[in-house]
């Protein structure tokens, strides 16, 4: 007979850790400091509708004008400031396992739980290397398509391989296009105000730089002691950092070596499908093993509304 309370207890927790609010959908964004940059600096972009869609300011507007007295004042007709950038949605899925064994030698409460714990920070911390994988190294074309694509596919110009970004070509819409990436060359503190000022304007400023961590050592490395600041919250969710002309700086093992990136928290966003972001689906339970399995779903994609404000550095 299927264990009742066993099969209670793990729906009810799963549904609580991996449900909007959940301690899971925290816990995850908590693993890395990209990660944690996009849930609490960038934000998570809940949205709804067939598309991710990314507001583009790409144009001045134009109907400015000083006047005197009872001049006519006239408005520029059909002026074209506004556009949008539209990202196909992905799917993402883990499951967490339950083999009829382990729900037979775990039937209490207490028992229950601590596997259950044990096999959630499993999920969570599996999920959260897939998801910093995908944002600092995929550009969307693995898996057939289905991976998601990450700064590969957002910081990028007309020489890059993928010039059609969120339905924009940046070969013919020169506002769409990241400054060009230069070859590589060596790291140095002139060249890195030059790409800190290269995507940085008054009152829209880079805020967070992440690189590897050897380039991140060699930047610690040129600093003079009393230059060594850090950001206190960053610090204290656990990730080593510097600031550069207030941008925090970290490093992650999984980025491709020689890249730099420089990025704005106004510009890059996680957008999440509404009601659809570690969402726990239930058991499935295959008819030829003795197990049962909860899925969890996650429906979402990052996205860009200027890629100007976005560029990528190669140094050694």
């Amino acid at each position: 007979m299927p264990n009742s309370n066993f099969d209670n207890i793990v729906a009810t927790t799963l549904k609580k850790y991996f449900d909007p609010g959940g301690k899971a959908v925290d816990n995850i964004f908590k693993r890395s400091a990209a990660l944690d940059w996009l849930k609490n600096s960038a934000k998570l972009d809940a949205q709804g509708g067939a598309t991710a869609v990314a507001p583009i300011q790409y144009a001045a507007n134009g109907s400015f004008q000083y006047y005197s007295d009872y001049d006519a004042l006239t408005p520029i007709h059909g002026e074209q400031i506004v556009t949008a950038a539209e990202f196909q949605w992905k799917q993402a899925a883990i499951f967490v396992p339950m083999s009829g064994m382990e729900a037979a030698k775990n039937s209490g409460d207490r028992a229950i739980i601590n596997l259950l714990k044990t096999k959630i920070e499993n999920a969570e911390r599996t999920a959260a290397e897939a998801f910093e994988t995908a944002f600092l190294t995929l550009d969307g074309t693995t898996a057939s398509g289905k991976a998601w694509g990450g700064l590969p596919l957002l910081v990028g110009d007309q020489t890059s391989s993928i010039t059609t970004v969120g339905g924009i070509n940046c070969t013919t819409d020169a506002f769409w296009r990241s400054p060009t990436t230069p070859a590589l060359t060596t790291y140095s503190l002139t060249a890195h105000s030059n790409a800190y000022n290269s995507v940085s304007w008054p009152g829209d400023m880079c805020d967070f730089e992440i690189t590897t961590q050897a380039l991140w050592e060699k930047y610690e490395a040129a600093l003079q002691p009393l230059q060594r600041f850090t950001d206190p919250k960053t610090a204290e969710a656990g990730f080593s950092n510097l600031i550069h002309r207030g941008a925090k700086v970290v490093w992650s093992d999984l980025m491709p070596a020689t890249f730099w990136y420089f990025l704005n928290s106004r510009h890059v966003s996680l957008a999440v499908l509404d009601g659809n972001w570690m969402k726990f689906r239930g058991f499935i339970e295959p008819f030829d093993r003795d197990a049962k399995y909860g899925l969890i779903t996650n429906y979402g994609t990052f996205i860009t509304n200027e890629r100007r404000k976005l560029c990528k550095r190669l140094w050694n």
